[in-house]
């Protein structure tokens, strides 16, 4: 890895960013001509808001950019690289490529978690939960695009469309969808799901649950298992798939 600049080397450009900007473009391999959108893309509305310098200036028109420019290319990588894929087939792909969890991995693996300038109330949730991760990576992409144009996020994007079919069953194994719920949820209602027990049947050694997970604006789900922590993870995963988040 480059050695980062001290502060002595350029004091005025080090002590006015409180993100490592040339870190960022080493891992991503990008050289930004104007560095000042990709700060804006790792800045969250909680920090701009608590910011005199930031006011108004956080991420989220270029995370709105961003998912087009995000769509529009994993669009046109299935359709190059599957040539004999039926539309139905493509669709579902392309949904699983720009869904939250697999955006939320790619960002985790560029660390961008270690960059996102976030809010005090925002900083002691934790700062890493899917949604941020996801919503700071589109917002790289948008700032990406406005930098440098079309040709620039297809390249940066191709490696990871290359890896997406592994980097999805990991997902699949490990994600946790009541807490992927939960912080969509939040996001977008400010409640959190809540769980009820509709069936619970057999005997002590092999119980059968059933479980309905009800949402904001009376929308609801319902999942089973041998125990109630599996049926609301498949209630939750059925939630967020009528969500079309999975």
């Amino acid at each position: 890895m480059e050695s980062i600049p001290s502060s002595k080397q350029n004091p005025s450009q080090h002590m006015r960013d409180p993100i490592d900007l040339d870190r960022i473009q080493t891992i991503t391999k990008t050289q930004f001509k104007d560095t000042k959108l990709l700060k804006q893309a790792f800045t969250h509305r909680s920090f701009a808001n608590e910011s005199k310098d930031g006011v108004g200036i956080d991420n989220e028109r270029l995370e709105f950019l961003g998912d087009s420019v995000l769509g529009v290319l994993a669009a046109e990588y299935l359709y190059v690289s599957i040539p004999k894929g039926k539309e139905g087939k493509l669709a579902k792909l392309k949904s699983k490529i720009v869904s939250m969890p697999a955006l939320a991995a790619i960002a985790r693996k560029y660390e961008f978690h270690h960059f996102l300038l976030l809010g005090r109330g925002e900083k002691e949730k934790g700062g890493e939960n899917s949604n941020l991760q996801a919503d700071c990576f589109e917002a790289f992409l948008g700032a990406l695009y406005l930098d440098q144009g079309l040709d620039a996020c297809r390249k940066f994007l191709k490696p990871n469309f290359r890896s997406m079919d592994q980097l999805l069953e990991e997902i699949e194994e490990t994600k946790d969808f009541k807490t992927i719920l939960q912080e969509y949820c939040q996001k977008k209602w400010k409640k959190i799901p809540e769980y009820t027990t509709l069936t619970e049947t057999g005997p002590d050694h092999e119980k059968f649950f059933k479980i309905q997970v009800h949402l904001a604006q009376h929308i609801s789900a319902e999942g089973s298992g041998k125990n109630k922590r599996s049926a609301e993870q498949n209630a939750a995963k059925q939630a967020l798939k009528e969500l079309k988040i999975l």
